[in-house]
């Protein structure tokens, strides 16, 4: 149509509009049956993956594809193993964990081994039952003989179990001599608290031999749904072991122990090109060593090497305090930015001047590092205090304002905890059980602790409550082994009583000859 005709045409633009939309509209729904049909494939594609996943699956557990529901679960119940695990109705069921489907039989078989050394016999037996071979004779075998081991174990009485405790390990004699570096009051100090590492590997070799084996704070307790408490009485060991538990104080490489080595110290926590948890150490030749120079390191490489060591691959706990750091590296916010004079004390202001290089942030990320490969490894932390004080003679109002302090400086590098452990020994009230009408558990327990550790000589002191758990702690030190060689007095023969209870014996064999002599407790 010319442009003339148009101008003489009312109706032109009316029709093509109305002939545009006709073609968009063909066009929507042109491109809605398009994606209509792409959906269609997509959900067709996805049904026939269900379809095939549950037949792979149903094969690699043994299941037959047999007309009859009722055999296949029957054939299904005769090759599994019964783990005497009651529920609350009463009833006896299967528990099978979860286990993701090994590469190959050796592969299944090594880690099943592995976990049942570790005495964690469902998971063992549940592995190899993922092994799509089942019919096997090494696999039928070793499923025999875990479910034979499992079900002639014994439960543990988890309200006697013994807790032991150690502070940073000494790797030399430079701690025990007085010198331009190490003071009169630091060579007590040491010859008291502290145990050599080759004291710390004598006893753990000992208690390993005499049948000791490692749990957590937290295998002692089943933690229910509503938060509350239930003795762990599912906690089962083959005849003659005996639990204990594990935890090492003050794990900071305080300012007061030296530098580079002075008084036998690891300097603090590294990771290795492996990425595992290892020591920094200067020995007395200057040199600079990364190794097994500090509990962490030593008890990983312990239980790599002895597995059956630790139940269900169980770590210690690690106790911190704040005011310098953690692990050697100074988290405390008062150091930031050349200081918080006002805060800081003498030996503080002391260290900070001596390292211009220092960064606060720098040695907040090392630390988060350190704390994340620990906690892969299965450790947790507990809060120390702030300040190392003690909870007993403390005012409430104090133990608040040092926990807030705690959280800063202690708590942004390892993450929140339940659990903590006094400074001192001490506690926070008498032999009866905690309750709210006590205002230091109260605060305590409001800001999530459920795990309350003091010191007391009693072997494997523990009070359980639907609310908590407290347990007395054993130190392994200088002093206690020292009294332990010289029995004299009540005190001392508790000592020689708690040592001979775990397995230890023969003490001057392997007790420190650097060390002076009497040692008296700090």
């Amino acid at each position: 149509m010319s442009e003339q005709s148009r101008e003489h045409d009312p109706d032109y633009e009316r029709r093509r509009r109305e002939a545009k939309k006709r073609r968009r509209a063909r066009k929507r729904r042109i491109a809605i049956i398009k994606r209509l049909a792409v959906l269609g494939i997509l959900l067709l594609a996805l049904v026939l993956c269900i379809v095939i996943g549950l037949k792979l699956l149903n094969k690699d557990r043994g299941v037959q594809d047999t007309p009859s529901t009722a055999e296949s679960a029957d054939s299904v119940v005769s090759e599994s193993t019964d783990s005497g695990a009651s529920s609350e109705s009463g009833t006896t069921e299967a528990v099978t964990p979860s286990v993701p489907v090994p590469g190959s039989k050796e592969e299944a078989l090594a880690k099943a081994s592995k976990l049942a050394l570790q005495y964690d016999y469902d998971s063992a037996i549940a592995t190899l039952q993922a092994w799509s071979d089942q019919n096997d004779g090494d696999i039928k075998a070793a499923i025999a003989d875990y479910t034979a081991q499992r079900d002639a174990c014994v439960a543990v009485d988890v309200s006697t179990v013994p807790h032991i405790f150690f502070h940073s390990l000494i790797n030399d004699s430079r701690g025990f001599i007085v010198s331009d570096q190490v003071s009169e009051g630091r060579v007590i100090a040491n010859n008291a608290a502290m145990a050599t590492v080759d004291e710390f590997n004598h006893v753990i070799n000992q208690m390993y031999e005499a049948g000791f084996v490692m749990i957590s704070l937290d295998d002692m307790v089943i933690k229910n749904a509503d938060g509350t408490f239930s003795k762990n009485t599912d906690l089962k060991l083959p005849a003659g072991k005996k639990a204990f538990i594990m935890s090492e104080d003050d794990l900071s490489y305080y300012h007061s122990y030296g530098e580079n080595g002075a008084q036998g110290y690891a300097n603090r926590l590294v990771l290795d090109e492996n990425g595992k948890v290892k020591c920094e150490y200067v020995n007395p030749q200057g040199e600079t060593l990364i190794g097994d120079y500090d509990m962490v390191p030593l008890i990983d490489s312990f239980i790599e090497a002895h597995p059956d060591f630790a139940y269900h691959d169980a770590r210690p706990t690690v106790a911190l305090t704040g005011y310098n750091g953690v692990f050697g590296y100074v988290t405390n916010d008062y150091y930031k930015d050349g200081g918080n004079m006002e805060k800081l004390g003498q030996s503080q202001k002391n260290w900070l001047a001596a390292h211009p290089e220092y960064d606060y942030e720098t040695d907040c990320a090392e630390a988060r590092k350190i704390a994340e490969a620990m906690k892969a490894e299965g450790w947790t932390f507990a809060s120390h205090t702030y300040g190392h004080l003690d909870a007993n003679t403390n005012s409430v109002e104090t133990l608040q304002a040092d926990h807030e302090r705690w959280k800063i400086a202690v708590e942004s590098i390892v993450g929140p905890t339940d659990k903590i452990i006094f400074a001192f020994g001490a506690d926070i009230g008498g032999a009866g059980e905690y309750t709210r009408d006590n205002p230091k558990y109260a605060y305590f327990y409001d800001q999530g602790f459920r795990f309350f550790c003091n010191c007391d000589g009693t072997y494997g002191w523990t009070q359980f409550n639907q609310n908590y758990v407290r347990t007395g702690r054993f130190a392994i030190d200088g002093f206690t082994l020292y009294q332990a060689m010289t029995p004299e007095g009540h005190s001392h023969q508790r000592c020689s009583y708690n040592y001979e209870m775990l397995g230890v014996h023969d003490i001057a064999s392997f007790f420190d000859p650097n060390r002076t002599t009497p040692i008296e407790s700090e």
